[in-house]
């Protein structure tokens, strides 16, 4: 009984000191420590992995890449093509297998170059080579701003960026209905400083082929930030969208998130818009990630974002949700540009328990279902 009494008076102590600011986080992280989350369908404090958002990949599909890699090390491609193979139509788990053997092909692309002579007809190769051709040329110009770039460096840049659209066009050509070699072209171009016009093009040729691709969209938002070609107002805009065109299970609402992290981040503050019409927009976001299946790639990122925004924007019920959903898992922005991720994860998910917590009593340690119901 002293135990729960103590944790209640703990939360109610997290409750007030949320509403006064600016010392109110600061003290509600010494609040945190005495914060029993296990009472809440939280994992315990000693069960944190800051080394990931999310689980690790099953072991089956864990020991598939390292057989791989081995295999690329030495000149032998076709288990990459196999396995770039099997996602099918799944445009998503296809463009993330991409990334990953990029990073592979990155670091030792002979297996990359013998796959292209061997079959020049593959449109996967073509693409492989076309987002390798982005990653070198962006790890050259690095993420400043233009003006800190030396010039040699930037003519790489750019140099890389046209072989990167060249190689994707040739992708387009091989494999039609991939949207693959269009995520490449919407990538580069920003960096090309293409007009709107070219790259509405561009965009329109990659959602026809898949309305929802996650990455497309997250990098059709970088286009229209202020920091490349758009503004505030676009930029936002463009993440409204995504919400409002998001397909059952897939992710793409989550863009949203990223569009106001990014205005946060160069504002300092809230988008201008009622408060309860951003309410509504991060309800949406949840629903939204709530029906993607667990295994997509994507999603362990969004969960973290959107628990921080729900949480910040005073809809502890959803964010307490968020966080029994992401588990132990704390190695993801906003939590990673702490100086103690565990620490700020922590906190985090005590105000929102400590709020969500007056209706919610600390046994029902369940996730609720779309409608907001404890199941």
């Amino acid at each position: 009984m002293m135990q729960i009494l103590l944790d209640v008076a703990v939360l109610v102590l997290l409750a007030g000191l949320i509403l006064r600011q600016p010392l109110a986080r600061a003290r509600a992280k010494l609040a945190a420590r005495r914060f029993d989350p296990t009472r809440y369908g939280l994992p315990s404090r000693d069960e944190l992995d800051p080394g990931r958002a999310g689980p690790p990949l099953p072991k089956s599909a864990q020991l598939e890449l390292m057989a791989l890699t081995d295999a690329a090390r030495e000149g032998d491609w076709r288990p990459a093509a196999a396995y770039l193979d099997h996602a099918g139509q799944d445009w998503d788990e296809r463009w993330h297998r991409v990334q990953l053997l990029g990073e592979i092909a990155t670091e030792d692309g002979y297996w990359l170059t013998q796959w292209s002579q061997d079959r020049p007809d593959s449109g996967d190769a073509a693409t492989l080579k076309a987002y390798v051709l982005l990653l070198t040329g962006w790890a050259i110009r690095g993420s400043g701003l233009g003006r800190d770039v030396p010039a040699p460096h930037m003519r790489q840049f750019h140099d890389h960026l046209h072989a990167a659209v060249e190689t994707a066009r040739q992708a387009a050509t091989l494999a039609p209905e991939d949207p693959g070699p269009w995520v490449v072209m919407v990538t580069a171009a920003r960096g090309l400083k293409y007009t709107r016009a070219q790259f509405r093009s561009l965009w329109n040729e990659l959602t026809r082929r898949a309305p929802n691709h996650f990455m497309g969209h997250r990098q059709a938002l970088e286009y229209w930030t202020p920091k490349w070609h758009g503004t505030d107002r676009e930029m936002l805009a463009f993440g409204e969208d995504a919400i409002r065109n998001c397909a059952p299970g897939s992710p793409v609402a989550g863009i949203y998130l990223y569009a106001v992290t990014v205005h946060i981040k160069r504002q300092g503050r809230l988008p201008s818009a009622p408060s309860s019409r951003r309410k509504r927009l991060l309800a949406d976001v949840h629903r939204a990630l709530n029906q993607v299946p667990e295994d997509n790639p994507y999603l362990p990122s969004l969960r973290h974002l959107l628990a921080h925004r729900l949480s910040h924007s005073g809809m502890f019920d959803q964010a307490l949700d968020q966080f029994r959903r992401i588990g132990p898992w704390c190695g993801a922005a906003p939590w990673s540009s702490s100086k103690d991720p565990i620490v700020a994860f922590d906190t985090e998910r005590a105000i929102a328990a400590a709020n969500a917590g007056r209706r919610a009593k600390a046994t029902q340690g369940l996730p609720e279902n779309d409608s907001g119901a404890r199941r």
